[in-house]
């Protein structure tokens, strides 16, 4: 089994074990479900009342590649994509921004 088949198989597993269903809205392009991990309160923001989260997927979940400006509900609280970090295993890590303002 290749290296890349062991990390993909693993990031399955977490997604199954710690992952949830949230909601992924494309600025162009209908919402639609997804399993992520959501890490909330990652960073305090001093400059604005709002708070940063980190939510893992699988690129694999998405028909096209995610963008900054998209957004993620999770419950009620709405995300917005801020930044993105793939790995070469077909990872993603989403940086969201939750405005407490807005």
């Amino acid at each position: 089994m290749a290296f890349a088949d062991s990390v993909a198989r693993a990031d399955e597993a977490c997604l199954r074990a710690f992952g949830r269903e949230v909601t992924y809205s494309p600025q162009a392009g209908l919402p639609f479900v997804l399993r992520g991990i959501l890490d909330t309160g990652v960073r305090q923001e001093d400059a604005a009342p709002g708070t940063y989260a980190l939510l893992f997927v699988r690129a694999a979940d998405f028909s096209e590649p995610p963008a900054r400006g998209d957004e993620v509900t999770v419950g009620s609280t709405v995300y917005k994509v801020v930044d993105l970090e793939a790995d070469a295993e077909g990872g993603l890590r989403l940086v969201l921004h939750f405005n407490r303002a807005a």
